[in-house]
């Protein structure tokens, strides 16, 4: 396990020497001040010798369940389940090793049996899931290690495990990552009518705004706003929910501190409506119908409509919860919107910054909202915006 793998790096835009690599399992970026290289090797040198003072030589233990109990009291709502989910998984195979002792899995897949996590693998791959599913696991003990140094303090460092790739999912037998599908416009209109009242609100809204599940379970009143009608230029109140950035799996990727979602007319029409029935009882937006808040909207009233479909349209089944958000990008890519757009309102990982990307104004809001209008344009949307109880 390498502890250091810090540095020198000229980066683009700086004329200085830069430190970077990790340093016990935490990335570091420090720059040297310095445009001499000789210098900068001095910098780097006593860089590493004052973290290495730091460090002290003591180092903290503690074991992939302890971290993951401290993780899982500590969490936020919007991962909880996931988390505990992967956590539970995990437990049984490395539950009671330290941490810094699960290490990196060997490289040479002829060496599976000897490593405790390429054990797991070949459990998991008996149980027949995909390469995606155990790689999200893989990643949950990379975050888990990751929290454990920066956040709650219980070891000194991690060096990230590897991930899968191709030819080690062949060698496992894991199945390969199907690819979901986008909602055809019949399955839309059977599906949301066999959803309850609460869960077709959701859909719908997810649909004509582009957002993943988590972010409509979490939507609150208090970020709910609105700009105000320009009457001299023929425009209407725009809403759009400002979101704080904790609340979105893209966080790491914003250059600001809230996502905007900007509303059409249906999603518009739809939360509003909503505004009237529940407000008063919770700041959450959407309630079921015991008025509780809805924690996943993957669940067991999703699963068995989509079953009920699948008796007419039997290729739903290659759809699944986050099909909703690719039938919004889908659509508006095929009505001719930029697709640098359709990534900002998707709030999708932004690849670069570009004018599009920039701070977002009531003119940026107006746009989108047109951009959005696209989507009303279909008389089953239409319906549901007024077919709801």
């Amino acid at each position: 396990m390498q502890i250091c793998t810090l540095k020198l790096e000229k980066r683009r835009g700086s004329p200085f020497w830069q430190v970077e690599g990790y340093y016990r399992g935490i990335r570091k970026r420090i720059t040297t001040g310095t445009r001499n290289k000789h210098e900068a090797h001095l910098a780097l040198a006593s860089i590493i010798s004052e973290l290495e003072h730091k460090n002290n030589n003591k180092t903290k233990q503690a074991t992939f369940e302890e971290a993951s109990d401290v993780h899982l009291k500590l969490i936020t709502k919007k991962t909880a389940n996931k988390d505990r989910e992967y956590s539970g998984k995990l437990m049984p195979f490395i539950g009671g090793m330290n941490l810094n002792n699960i290490g990196m899995r060997p490289k040479q897949v002829r060496d599976c049996d000897l490593h405790v996590l390429n054990q797991y693998i070949l459990h998991r791959a008996n149980s027949g899931v995909s390469v995606t599913t155990v790689n999200k696991e893989l990643a949950f003990i990379n975050l888990l290690g990751k929290k454990a140094v920066s956040d709650y303090g219980l070891i000194d460092y991690w060096t990230p495990i590897r991930l899968l790739d191709k030819d080690e999912a062949v060698f496992y037998r894991l199945k390969a990552p199907q690819k979901k599908k986008h909602l055809d416009y019949n399955w839309q209109v059977t599906l949301l009518n066999n959803l309850p009242s609460y869960l077709r609100d959701m859909a719908l809204f997810s649909i004509n705004t582009g957002q993943r599940d988590s972010v409509v379970c979490n939507l609150k009143w208090s970020f709910l706003h609105k700009d105000i009608a320009d009457y001299d230029n023929k425009t209407d109140d725009i809403y759009y929910f400002k979101i704080p950035k904790s609340f979105m799996k893209s966080e790491q990727h914003m250059a600001e501190d809230y996502a905007y979602v900007v509303l059409n007319d249906t999603a518009t029409d739809l939360v509003l409506n909503r505004k009237w029935k529940t407000r008063c009882l919770d700041d959450y937006v959407f309630l079921d119908d015991n008025f509780d808040h809805v924690e996943r909207m993957n669940c067991y009233a999703y699963q068995e409509a989509r079953k009920r479909v699948a008796e007419q349209f039997p290729e739903i089944m290659e759809t699944d919860i986050h099909s909703f958000k690719r039938t919004f990008v889908t659509r508006l890519i095929d009505k001719g919107v930029p697709y640098e757009w359709v990534q900002r309102m998707a709030n999708h990982k932004l690849p670069e910054v570009t004018e599009v990307y920039n701070k977002m104004n009531p003119e940026k809001r107006k746009m989108m909202y047109e951009f959005l209008q696209k989507l009303v344009d279909k008389p089953q949307l239409k319906l549901y915006s007024m077919k709801r109880g």
